[in-house]
């Protein structure tokens, strides 16, 4: 019955500071902090369920707040100046985002929705701040993972320029795969819900080109492409087409590498932050 009532008090957003802790220290932002420090974080956080389809934020809201989240799954939406709106990112379990306002932004330069019913932390972006000058550690950790995040925003601006739609295509799937990744016995199972519109967003094209290019897939059998839902069956195709090379071109080590990268994702445990 315990174990029940605390699972229905989460699900409404009503995190104890226990479980607060309990859940920061599993995080690899706070996990190098020693556990008084974790304390101090989760007497500060506070928790908030967020329903299917509303905000947490808005782009050019102030941003007044650190979040990261708990349960469920958003995606960050920047709305172009014609009215478009593109997935800039896809956030599950144990991300931290909408920081503007720690690393000096006055406005969240995009707004959060939730995908489903989630709950999220938030604190205060001053005290967040304070808490940066008691524990170098929590900023050096925090600085990896900006970096982490600058790597990936560079190499999605070089494959917008210079890639063609399907090497996009199959660079977001790796991506995704290698961030949340579950081993089955038919191949790497996405860990998280994707629509097709979804993936026209991440690899900038349409959404008729992207529904087009994996329905192809499917049928070749590099992917099994339900309705929300994508598995990689050869991930070697896949990493081939990534790097635009023929069927039958000799994969070289580095793409080996990513294959093996991709193929041990299921020895992840699921708090891992992603990039």
């Amino acid at each position: 019955m315990a174990v029940t009532e605390t699972s229905r008090s989460r699900s409404r957003g009503r995190w104890d500071e226990g479980e607060r802790v309990a859940f920061l220290g599993s995080l690899p932002v706070f996990r190098q902090l020693p556990p008084a420090a974790i304390r101090d974080v989760a007497a500060r956080i506070r928790s908030r369920p967020v329903v299917r389809g509303d905000a947490v934020f808005l782009q050019e809201d102030t941003a007044s707040a650190l979040w990261i989240l708990a349960t469920g799954r958003m995606k960050l939406v920047n709305e172009t100046g014609d009215g478009r709106e593109v997935i800039i990112r896809l956030i599950r379990p144990g991300d931290i985002f909408g920081g503007a306002g720690v690393w000096g932004e006055p406005r969240y330069p995009a707004s959060a929705f939730a995908q489903e019913d989630s709950v999220v932390l938030h604190l205060l972006a001053p005290e967040f701040t304070a808490l940066l000058g008691v524990y170098p550690e929590l900023a050096l950790a925090l600085i990896r993972l900006l970096a982490a995040r600058l790597r990936d925003a560079e190499a999605r601006i070089r494959e917008l320029q210079t890639e063609q739609v399907e090497q996009r295509i199959a660079n977001v799937l790796l991506r995704l795969a290698n961030r949340t990744g579950v081993k089955t016995t038919a191949g790497i199972r996405i860990g998280t819900a994707l629509t097709r519109l979804d993936l026209a967003e991440l690899s900038g094209t349409t959404l008729s080109t992207a529904s087009r290019t994996l329905s192809a897939w499917h049928q070749r059998g590099i992917v099994a492409a339900g309705r929300e839902q994508v598995t990689i069956l050869q991930p070697h195709a896949l990493v081939a087409i990534a790097n635009h090379l023929a069927p039958d071109h000799a994969v070289s080590l580095r793409d080996e590498a990513r294959v093996g990268r991709v193929d041990r994702l299921h020895r992840r445990g699921a708090g891992t932050l992603s990039s």
